[in-house]
């Protein structure tokens, strides 16, 4: 279960990440894409009820093993490409991939996460142009304030 605090995603003017992130989620259905189930509010929170992934996020496995073998990272940047795949089809630029938004589910496959810098209505012929991501990921286009599209995805 996601929590998000409502006064913090106002004060911090990020309530629009946490209705984009509930959008996509709600209109993805990809076994490489995590799925919301549900998704409530109470006066003081948003709740997203999303796949429980019991194998942690790519970064914890990086830490401890510094490398994967190559068939292991064929098969993870293969789901993850396939994600990323689906995700551009609905017109989605995901612009946060890095191993903190990547799961592991109970049976070794991946599950892309955490959709609040996604950006909607994105086609091959239009790029988004807010600076956003996280620094030691962002694309060069990113860096060099062209705006970015799909391709920016795969960097």
């Amino acid at each position: 279960m996601k929590v998000l605090k409502k006064a913090f995603l106002v004060k911090n003017n990020h309530l629009k990440y946490a209705i984009t992130e509930c959008n996509i989620l709600k209109q993805s259905n990809h076994p490489f894409v995590l799925k919301m189930h549900y998704a409530f509010q109470t006066p003081d929170n948003l709740y997203m009820i999303l796949d429980y992934c019991s194998g942690g996020d790519m970064a914890v496995h990086l830490s401890k093993r510094q490398i994967f073998d190559e068939t292991e990272a064929k098969f993870f940047v293969a789901e993850v490409i396939l994600a990323i795949e689906y995700i551009h089809s609905l017109n989605i630029i995901y612009r946060d991939l890095k191993p903190e938004n990547i799961l592991i589910c109970h049976d070794g496959h991946v599950k892309l996460a955490d959709f609040g810098l996604a950006k909607e209505g994105i086609n091959d012929k239009m790029s988004a142009r807010s600076f956003c991501g996280s620094p030691a990921y962002l694309a060069p286009e990113m860096l060099a304030n062209k705006g970015v599209g799909k391709a920016s995805d795969i960097y």
